[in-house]
């Protein structure tokens, strides 16, 4: 049973440095104008027209 936690636990550790190395990736493009409307969370950015 143990190899069923490693293994979730090493999945995750992998997912965590895929997200980091996209995000550092990332930091560099460009930005949205300024007449949308944006909503960022820690894992999640949504960009909308406004209103």
């Amino acid at each position: 049973m143990d190899w069923v936690y490693r293994g979730f636990e090493t999945s995750l550790i992998g997912l965590a440095l895929c997200l980091g190395l996209a995000a550092c990736l990332t930091l560099g493009t460009e930005r949205t104008p300024t007449g949308t409307l944006s909503v960022t969370l820690p894992m999640l950015t949504v960009t909308a027209p406004a209103p």
